[in-house]
């Protein structure tokens, strides 16, 4: 039906042929990736030009481009969720680490744990608040 919608002068051929792996691999996802689960860190070169007293030159600047750590997120033991600092849920995990239970567990119970009633109506205490 969708071939004969969409793609009637075609008769599904786009869809019927298998795409080769060589064509759908892009070598900026493979930068990605070599980031995030490899821990490189890559530079990009930039070169511009600059003046000063009316002499123009050109000027090679070197910046990191991508890194894998996160500084601004609490990342968890699975290197890619992460939760903003300060969220109640780091505090429940600290309390667990801090009672003894180990690392790998407490963060499990820390993701699966809900917010107490009595909180979840303080954080939307001032959206039902707000005037229309």
């Amino acid at each position: 039906m969708a071939t004969d919608t969409y793609f009637p002068s075609l008769g599904g051929t786009l869809l019927d042929d298998p795409v080769d792996e060589a064509k759908i691999f892009d070598p900026m996802t493979q930068v990605y990736l070599d980031c995030l689960f490899g821990k490189e860190v890559f530079y990009a070169k930039n070169v511009g030009i600059r003046s000063k007293d009316h002499i123009l030159s050109l000027v090679e600047t070197e910046k990191k481009a991508l890194c894998p750590i996160d500084t601004k997120r609490w990342i968890l033991s699975d290197g890619m969720t992460t939760l903003p600092y300060g969220h109640w849920r780091i505090m429940i995990y600290k309390n667990m680490v801090k009672d003894g239970i180990p690392h790998k567990e407490a963060e499990k119970r820390a993701m699966r744990a809900k917010l107490p009633e009595k909180y979840q109506n303080e954080c939307v205490s001032h959206i039902s608040s707000s005037p229309t």
